[in-house]
């Protein structure tokens, strides 16, 4: 009885090593032949195995070649979700990801967040050179001229055999004219509008300082009709006193006027 039972122990174990391998070889059958047909330029054939490969996380690769395929059949939102997904699982190629989702970006005319992941897959490794060119191209775009220049500098310092290098040099040249031509006109800017803000200071300046006259003479006109007004009124006064005295004088007696005659007897005479 004993013997059975390790038979059958040693019969289940067997089994389990069988599925669990035959899982294993499905799986990574999937990616191989997802693979496979991304190499064919089959992307839409491909998409399938490599979702089952990325749904298994048994090949880290296949979020590379998943987004590569949702990129080249235009499904850009698509292909940044699986390059954000692979970001965050183990074992993925994070600058390669960080790669490609700058360029979906690229391709999608959105060169702010292109800027962002190939700075992101430059930070992850200082010697790849790849997005260093490409955020080159992605600052330009953006009118970031300077910082434009010093990648493309970059570049070719990090890969001095590329082919492009004749193309990239003349381009160099060119972003240094038009540095120094942008630099002049925004020294040109600043001098005018410094200048408008001094018209415009004087201008205040000489209108507060009319202001101020104009108030000036309006409180001296006030002033003025004020005394007059108080001048007529003391007139006015004056002349009612005088007037009121005049009457007053024509009242009064000298003594004699007004009193009674007694010329005629009384009755104690």
């Amino acid at each position: 009885m004993q013997v059975n039972l390790n038979r059958l122990k040693r019969y289940i174990l067997a089994l389990v090593l069988i599925f669990t391998g035959a899982a294993v070889f499905c799986q990574n059958g999937d990616f191989s032949e997802g693979e496979k047909l991304f190499r064919q330029n089959r992307p839409k054939d491909a998409v399938p195995y490599l979702k089952s490969a990325v749904e298994s996380g048994s090949a880290p690769k296949a979020y590379n070649y998943l987004a590569l395929c949702y990129f080249q059949l235009g499904e850009y939102n698509l292909a940044l979700d699986v390059c954000n997904a692979g970001l965050k699982t183990p074992g993925t190629d994070k600058k390669v990801l960080a790669y490609n989702a700058g360029n979906i970006c690229f391709a999608k005319k959105d060169y702010a967040e292109a800027e962002k992941w190939y700075s992101l897959a430059v930070s992850a490794d200082g010697f790849y050179s790849e997005p260093v060119l490409n955020r080159a191209n992605a600052r330009l775009n953006l009118g970031k001229l300077a910082e434009s220049k010093a990648d493309y500098e970059k570049y070719i310092e990090l890969a001095p055999d590329d082919v492009q290098r004749p193309e990239i040099e003349k381009l160099l040249v060119l972003l240094s004219e038009e540095i120094v031509v942008r630099e002049e006109e925004r020294v040109a800017q600043e001098k005018r509008l410094l200048e408008e803000q001094q018209r415009i200071k004087e201008e205040e300046e000489r209108l507060a300082e009319a202001a101020r006259i104009i108030a000036e003479q309006e409180a001296a006109e006030k002033e003025r009709i004020a005394r007059e007004e108080s001048e007529k009124r003391r007139k006015l006064l004056e002349e009612v006193a005088a007037s009121l005295q005049k009457v007053e004088s024509e009242n009064m007696s000298a003594g004699a006027e007004g009193t009674i005659d007694y010329d005629y007897e009384t009755e104690l005479e």
